[in-house]
């Protein structure tokens, strides 16, 4: 989830990039991290933003970016 006004505030525009780069990041430890313990991962990226948001309960100012599940290979 990003609040991009907390980054934006500081960096600009560029911010919003940083955010995105950020997720990246994130998503890529998730990864080693599955690897590590002998689970798969992949990032889902198509899905409906206000219906994620809605489940998770976000504040207004928070948006979903990605979506990564995780679990035992078969």
């Amino acid at each position: 989830m990003a609040d991009f006004s907390r980054t934006t505030a500081r960096y600009g525009d560029r911010g919003r990039r940083y955010v995105h780069m950020e997720v990246g990041h994130a998503a890529q430890n998730i990864y080693l991290q599955a690897e590590a313990l002998g689970l798969g991962t992949t990032v889902v990226g198509a899905f409906r933003d206000g219906k994620v948001a809605e489940l998770l309960g976000l504040p207004a100012a928070e948006e979903p970016l990605a979506i990564l599940a995780a679990g035992v290979p078969r």
